[in-house]
């Protein structure tokens, strides 16, 4: 992923609307990226000032990015999990549609 194309992801990612994928890898770069990180900082901060500023409420940088981050990697994970549990049921679904045409063939 480019810092361009990071960029162009921060607004879907503060919507919550990455899919998995596009959430892994924007995760990563943002793990490896100092650049990126700034630039995430500083959308996410005046995304906020405009959205609290009317309810007159304090943004505190410091704490609200770590756990909109730290939320989405545990969102990632839950979906990953879920993925490989539908995939397992699926399996399991061919499996017996498999085994119940070859019974029935017999």
């Amino acid at each position: 992923m480019t810092c361009k194309d990071f960029s162009g992801m921060i607004p879907a990612f503060m919507q919550d609307t990455l899919d998995n994928n596009s959430l892994r890898i924007f995760l990563e770069h943002l793990d490896g990226c100092k650049g990126c990180r700034e630039e995430l900082e500083i959308q996410y901060l005046v995304s906020k000032v405009f959205d609290q500023q009317d309810a007159g409420q304090e943004v505190n940088l410091s704490k609200e990015l770590p756990a909109l981050i730290e939320k989405e990697r545990k969102l990632l994970k839950g979906r990953t999990r879920l993925a490989i549990i539908a995939g397992a049921f699926e399996s399991v679904a061919i499996v017996t549609f498999i085994a119940t045409v070859i019974l029935y063939l017999m």
